[in-house]
């Protein structure tokens, strides 16, 4: 059976996406409102000003008029963002939108894309919002949905124990990857946890995951397990398939053209799979990798990781070598938290 994901991947339009997104912050919040205080937070350099949660005090000075015995306040608020998929906002188009703060609130104005405005761009805004001296302080920030589900990913880091937070993570993560909202590299290396597979996925030189799941490319696969990256092998092909011993295999997508070693490679590790116990018969998509190496990329911060976790070998290393040797030798000197 598919894993239902909670949010719609059939539509990219930026309502769509805005939607999304609004729903991402809202979960959140429902969750836990102190987890969303920090994911706003996070994302914000003037991050003291921005409360969600109410203060509760007593003896409070009224202004020089006697003392208040109790008093609850929540600080008045407001988030504006303009979504683009992958490209900028006019800049007046994007001032004029904070005509719709009040004075007396803490005011944040979001662009949303896959692309960030050149700090030159962000001056000129701030410029430009810093003239409206009637609405005071307007705080602006250029982020990106790979920033959004960064940041996601902290806080579930963070408090590991959530369960509905670790789904949420999971979930936004797989629509921004499938709705191609992330960032591409060449040089992109997808960590996938590994537990009781672990053995199978060595053996094999191949990884599996519900078909379901969102994906982007990425050229280098990691076997993570034990606190660090263990193995990596180039992606040689995805393959979605069924499988069952009266038809065989039924290939039902796949990245590029199945060979028959490739064929013959993911029928022995299917049926080895099911004898282990594993339900991949059904709804499953193969990564088949091909110069499969081992390595040592560890991660410092406490626990583990959810399910996957990528890098950008390009961020990671000086220079990324078109020898995968040479690079799982390089991520042995190197840490990750």
């Amino acid at each position: 059976m598919a894993v239902l994901n909670q949010f719609q991947h059939y539509s990219q339009g930026e309502n769509t996406v805005t939607n999304n997104v609004l729903l991402m912050l809202s979960n959140l919040y429902e969750i836990n409102p102190k987890y969303y205080e920090e994911f706003i937070k996070g994302l914000t350099e003037d991050s003291d000003q921005y409360e969600v949660i109410p203060s509760f005090r007593q003896q409070v000075g009224n202004r020089g008029n006697g003392i208040i015995d109790g008093h609850i306040q929540i600080k008045a608020s407001k988030i504006i963002i303009e979504t683009k998929l992958h490209g900028l906002e006019w800049i007046n188009k994007l001032v004029k939108y904070s005509k719709s703060f009040d004075p007396n609130e803490y005011k944040l104005l979001i662009h949303l894309s896959s692309t960030k405005y050149s700090q030159t761009e962000i001056e000129k805004i701030e410029n430009r919002l810093s003239e409206l001296k009637d609405l005071g302080k307007i705080n602006f920030q250029s982020v990106t949905y790979q920033d959004l589900v960064d940041q996601l990913k902290e806080l579930a880091n963070n408090y590991q124990f959530e369960h509905y937070l670790q789904r949420l993570n999971e979930h936004f993560e797989s629509y921004c990857i499938g709705m191609g909202l992330m960032p591409r590299s060449n040089n992109v290396l997808r960590a996938m946890a590994c537990g009781q597979s672990y053995d199978l996925n060595i053996k094999h030189q191949f990884y599996f995951d519900l078909a379901s799941r969102g994906y982007s490319d990425f050229k280098y696969l990691g076997i993570y397990k034990w606190k660090s990256v263990r193995y990596i092998g180039l992606v040689e092909n995805m393959i979605q398939a069924d499988w069952d011993e009266v038809n065989g295999l039924n290939v039902k997508n796949s990245k590029h053209p199945v060979t028959k070693e490739q064929e013959q490679k993911l029928i022995e590790a299917i049926k080895e799979s099911i004898d282990e116990g594993w339900g991949v018969a059904k709804d499953h998509r193969f990564f088949l990798l091909s110069d499969f190496t081992q390595t040592d990329f560890k991660k410092t911060s406490p626990g583990g990781i959810f399910r996957v976790r990528f890098f950008n070998l390009e961020n990671v290393l000086n220079e990324v070598s078109d020898d995968i040797k040479m690079i799982a030798e390089q991520l042995k000197t190197k840490t990750w938290e």
